[in-house]
């Protein structure tokens, strides 16, 4: 009686709950030996998940065994290769720019814009001629966006190194230094090639001017290029609509939007009718957020954020969305016009978000599932960091795991994966209790039986 009276007990411990996911997603990968894979996550996976750190998005293999993974957020974006543009310059006999900060003296023409159009000798420069040239260069509009000069020599010489001193003014009359000395080099040897052509630039002045530090030597210049920073790669936005609930009676021009699913929003908007002009004050909040008053749950996001659109004819022009700064992930928004007129019209909210991933190992059998959706789930340690970022740091920044792509969802656990997990008990104290009633039991078994085995008198 007592072993069963222990068993019962301790039944509870040895129960496994059964917690399990809503949803999953078969992967299907793209090399199959590549031992560590990311996948991109979509709309899906993040409107099945339930808790703001994506703890509840796991891989798991073939037997159920959750594999090693670790969420990332999506990357910034990096800049595209450089762009080159032709710049304007015009070769200065050696004696326009003998001493740094010096005024030209040549005789520069500009037009109404301010492009220098001609440059013409002072009288005083004659003879100088057969000395290297200063190069004058107008930067135009690039002005501010140059990072550096390419040089392009004419005929291709074999060997060379030069060096100028690189200077910067804004009207062509007062100059300053920018570096002292930069080299231009080319040399030959064995086959091998080392050339150096290239003047990286540090500055907002448009006129920029390269004075030669040797006598002569310089090669005929063909061109100079102007080295721009390449656009970034495209973010990838993508955006949920929400429809505004119910309008409340008691606050005008209020309205109020629930999102499913924790996405990592960073852009909003809104779809008003045509010919409209609003100012909205932007608020979020969340069950998950413990405060005493539910009006005192709402963090403002954004005040007096003004929005409009117009329509002419067939071209519909709207305002630019607001950047958050930071990313949220709060279920509730909010937006408040700015003044509260009765009557304004419901908006559709429109929330921007770039998608994140999760790289995992191929640790156990495959096939692996990615699986989301649990209100049980408990906080997980990545151990996958310190390793990426070695892997990172010896394959170059750009390095990423193999690809894995997500197949079609289908429903796992349902809604039931959302019940939260009950409270917990003192398991301690039950045990505890149950063997006291035992041994009670026990002692009032064997007085009954001790009662029972007593001779009559």
């Amino acid at each position: 009686m007592i072993k069963r009276l222990w068993w019962m007990a301790l039944l509870p411990l040895t129960a496994q709950a059964a917690d399990d996911f809503a949803a999953q997603w078969p992967l299907q990968l793209a090399q199959g030996d590549a031992g560590a894979y990311r996948v991109v996550l979509d709309e899906g996976v993040y409107r099945a998940a339930y808790w703001r750190d994506l703890r509840d998005v796991q891989v798991i293999d073939a037997d159920g065994t959750p594999m090693a993974s670790a969420v990332q957020a999506a990357a910034t974006p990096t800049a595209g290769p450089a762009r080159q543009v032709a710049l304007d310059w015009f070769a200065l006999p050696a004696s326009a720019a003998t001493t740094a900060g010096g005024d030209l003296s040549v005789v520069v023409q500009r037009d109404a814009g301010g492009n220098v159009v001609s440059v013409r000798n002072s009288p005083g420069a004659a003879g100088a001629a057969r000395s290297d040239p200063s190069w004058l260069v107008d930067l135009g509009r690039q002005a501010g966006q140059v990072q550096a000069l390419r040089v392009e020599w004419d005929g291709e010489p074999t060997a060379l190194d030069l060096g100028y001193r690189l200077e910067g003014s804004e009207d062509l009359r007062r100059w300053q230094v920018l570096d002292p000395e930069v080299r231009l080099v080319r040399l030959h040897n064995q086959g091998r090639q080392l050339s150096s052509d290239r003047v990286a630039v540090s500055t907002s002045l448009r006129y920029l001017r390269l004075v030669p530090l040797q006598r002569e030597g310089a090669p005929p210049l063909r061109a100079l290029q102007g080295e721009l920073a390449g656009d970034a790669a495209a973010n990838d936005w993508q955006w949920i609509e929400l429809a505004a609930s119910a309008p409340d009676a008691a606050a005008p021009a209020r309205f109020r939007y629930r999102m499913q699913g924790r996405f990592p929003v960073q852009h909003v908007d809104v779809a008003m009718p045509p010919n409209t002009a609003v100012s909205w004050n932007v608020s979020s909040s969340d069950a998950d957020r413990k405060v005493a008053d539910a009006e005192q749950a709402w963090q403002v996001r954004a005040s007096g954020w003004n929005t409009w659109t117009l329509q002419e004819g067939e071209r519909r022009q709207a305002s630019a969305p607001l950047e958050l700064g930071q990313e949220t992930s709060d279920r509730d928004w909010q937006l408040q016009a700015e003044p509260a007129v009765a009557g304004t019209p419901a908006p559709a909210l429109k929330l921007g978000y770039r998608p994140g991933s999760v790289v995992f190992l191929a640790q156990g059998r495959a096939p692996y599932l990615l699986v989301a959706g649990n209100a049980r789930a408990g906080v997980r340690e990545s151990n996958l960091e310190p390793m990426l970022a070695a892997l990172r740091a010896r394959n170059g920044a750009q390095w990423q795991p193999a690809a894995a792509s997500l197949g079609e969802s289908a429903v796992r656990a349902g809604n039931k994966a959302y019940a939260p997990a009950a409270p917990a008990r003192d398991w301690k104290n039950l045990v505890l209790w149950a063997v006291l009633v035992a041994g009670a039991l026990a002692v009032a078994g064997f007085a009954v039986s001790l009662l029972r085995g007593r001779p009559p008198r």
